[in-house]
C-alpha cells in the first residue's frame, strides 16, 4: 500500500506537477507549523526590504509561490536584461535576498527555504561590475546573512507582529502600518 502511494505521487508529479503543487499547497495551509515557517521567512524579506528602502509591491504565502515582490522596476530591469549593477545597488539587494534564510535560521533548527534565496542572490551577483571572485561572493553571502539577521534582531517586535499580520492575510498597506507602529 505504501509503495503504491509513492508510485501514485511520482506518477502525478511527473505527468501533472501542477496538481501535486495544489495538493502540497493545501496540505501546507493545513499544517500550521509549515505555514508559520513560510510566514517567518517571507516576513523577513518584507521587513528587511522595508528597512533598506526597497518598496514592497505584494506578497504571497502559498507554497511554491511564497515570495515578496519588490517594486524596484529599474533594478529589476537591469537584473533581467543583463545590465550591470554597481556595488551600491547590489549590497542592499544581497541583504534582502538573504533575509529569508536569516529569518529561518533565527527561528528554526533547519533552514528549508534557502534555494530560491540563493538563486536570487546569485542572479544579482552575476550582474555586479566588476565581477566578484568566488571567495568574494562567499564572503558577501555571509555578510548579507549577518546584516539581515542584525536588522531582524533589532526589529524583532515588528517582525513578530508582521508575521502574524501576513498569516492573517493583511494587505501590504496594513503590513507597512504594522512595521511603522512597532519599529524601534
Amino acid at each position: 500500500l505504501i509503495g503504491g502511494i509513492s508510485l501514485a505521487v511520482l506518477a502525478v508529479g511527473s505527468t501533472a506537477p501542477g496538481l501535486l503543487r495544489v495538493a502540497t499547497d493545501r496540505l501546507a495551509r493545513v499544517n500550521p507549523e509549515y505555514r508559520r515557517r513560510i510566514a517567518r521567512h517571507e516576513a523577513g524579506h518584507f521587513l528587511v526590504g522595508y528597512a533598506l528602502g526597497v518598496p514592497v509591491g505584494s506578497y504571497d504565502l502559498g507554497i511554491d509561490q511564497s515570495h515578496v515582490n519588490f517594486m524596484e522596476s529599474k533594478l529589476e530591469r537591469k537584473i533581467f536584461q543583463g545590465a550591470k549593477l554597481s556595488e551600491s545597488e547590489m549590497l542592499p539587494l544581497a541583504v534582502v535576498s538573504m533575509s529569508g534564510v536569516a529569518a529561518e535560521a533565527m527561528e528554526f533548527d533547519e533552514v528549508m527555504g534557502q534555494s530560491a534565496d540563493l538563486y536570487d542572490l546569485q542572479r544579482i551577483l552575476n550582474r555586479v561590475d566588476p565581477k566578484l571572485s568566488d571567495a568574494s561572493q562567499q564572503e558577501l553571502t555571509r555578510w548579507a546573512v549577518f546584516q539581515a539577521a542584525s536588522i531582524l534582531k533589532t526589529n524583532k517586535s515588528a517582525w513578530d507582529t508582521l508575521t502574524e499580520k501576513m498569516l492573517d492575510g493583511a494587505s501590504v498597506v496594513e503590513c507597512l502600518k504594522t512595521i511603522e507602529s512597532t519599529a524601534p
